[in-house]
């Protein structure tokens, strides 16, 4: 079996975090798990796709859509959702050059729009929703360029660092743990504005993982808490995990499906 965080392992010391949360989760659960790399440019779907997943961050749209043989296991709740009063969410961030002149995001129309995938909620599920309240069949596209696919976050920012974007979604967990780990990296973007809440990407196990398998593993992650687990969880920018229904990523896809129905299908 194996456990992976590629999602959020957006640098160096994030990805030595989770692979230590979750290698300390397994030994507490009483079970044993490779902590798999799986780095960027390979596809996530490659992943997802295994049957030997034990605990694997997956986006909450592929999971709504159903595409992969999985189950829920448990969802982070990070210090910033916790302070919201939004535990289990995030939100994707449209974020934009220190020195832009955009100060809303009507200000970037007609310019270049970057994105990770368009199997992606925070990169492109969630923004196509977002900008599709602005879109109409008699008006031009919203943008002139949309630059992508970017694949992770981290290259979303570097993108518009380098001039080759105007603005892009960056995931508020991603955000986060980047502030965190490279703030000389991060104090050249800004947020411009942000998308509704959304559930968090969520820590998947195959389906043919056996029900006491997955009850002895949400138990080791529910026992965490800043509190006694400070050493774990705060390099993470987590406050702990929780296990939501199920169905709770269903909104993504309702989501895209009014964003279809306005006619924007495709970012432009």
């Amino acid at each position: 079996m194996i456990v992976n965080a590629r999602m959020y392992s957006v640098t160096p010391a994030a990805t030595e975090g989770w692979k230590t949360l979750l290698r300390e989760v397994v030994r507490r659960a009483g079970l044993t798990a490779e902590a798999l790399d799986y780095p960027a440019p390979a596809r996530l779907e490659g992943l997802w796709s295994r049957a030997d997943l034990l605990a694997v961050f997956m986006c909450g749209w592929p999971f709504a859509q159903k595409r992969f043989a999985v189950q829920p296991v448990v969802t982070p709740v990070t210090r910033l959702a916790a302070e919201e009063g939004l535990p289990g969410q995030y939100r994707t961030l449209f974020i934009v050059p220190q020195e832009s002149t955009a100060r809303c995001l009507e200000d970037t129309f007609g310019g270049r729009l970057a994105y990770t995938n368009p199997e992606s909620h925070s990169g492109y599920n969630a923004v196509r929703y977002h900008l599709s309240a602005y879109f109409s069949e008699t008006r031009k596209p919203l943008y002139s360029e949309c630059t992508g696919p970017l694949v992770t976050p981290r290259r979303v920012v570097e993108t518009l660092i380098a001039g080759k974007a105007d603005v892009g979604p960056l995931d508020s967990y991603a955000w986060s743990l980047l502030c965190q780990h490279e703030p000389e990296l991060m104090r050249h973007v800004r947020i411009l504005t942000h998308s509704a809440p959304a559930p968090m990407p969520l820590l998947v196990a195959s389906q043919t993982v056996e029900p006491q398998t997955i009850e002895a593993l949400q138990t080791a992650f529910l026992a965490l808490n800043a509190r006694h687990n400070a050493a774990l969880l705060q390099p993470l920018a987590l406050q702990e995990f929780i296990a939501p229904p199920a169905d709770a990523w269903d909104v993504v896809n309702d989501r895209a499906e009014i964003a279809f129905a306005r006619g924007y299908q495709t970012l432009r």
